[in-house]
């Protein structure tokens, strides 16, 4: 009796094991490219009932992932910033912006699948009245590699 519950706990270990086996997430290389925005949503943290998706009002929104750089770019309906750039890493799940000269950093959650990129809950600051008056909201984006 001892031998088959020691054996079925060997068994459930093992399949356990191979269940639990860590993610890497996407390489490096599968994130590198030029990344176009299908979506780019910029949500009010005080209020996130009040949303506005840039590229849904006509701006384009492209993001280029260099080995270690990367260039955020809006052609831009609304007077923002137009252009960002710096570094980038990545861990399982999140994608980390490093603007150069700026002392934050914009940390998305990151989901790879196929050649749509998903990134949600990036820290930033918005103007949603178009009167240089910026407040602390979210950037969500859906993205497809060109």
């Amino acid at each position: 009796m001892f031998k088959a519950v020691f054996a079925a706990c060997l068994v459930l270990a093992a399949l356990l094991t191979g269940a639990c086996k860590s993610s890497t997430g996407p390489s490096a290389d599968e994130l590198e490219g030029t990344w176009t925005a299908t979506k780019a949503e910029f949500v009010l943290k005080s209020d996130t009932s009040t949303k506005v998706d840039i590229v849904d009002e006509g701006s384009t929104v492209t993001l280029v992932l260099g080995s270690s750089t990367f260039t955020l770019t809006t052609d831009d309906t609304r007077p923002e910033e137009t252009s960002l750039s710096g570094t980038w890493s990545k861990t399982t799940d999140t994608l980390t912006l490093a603007p150069t000269g700026a002392d934050y950093t914009i940390v998305f959650d990151m989901t790879l699948s196929g050649s749509t990129l998903t990134l949600e809950g990036g820290g930033v600051m918005f103007d949603f009245t178009s009167t240089e008056t910026f407040e602390d909201a979210e950037l969500n984006m859906v993205l497809t590699k060109s």
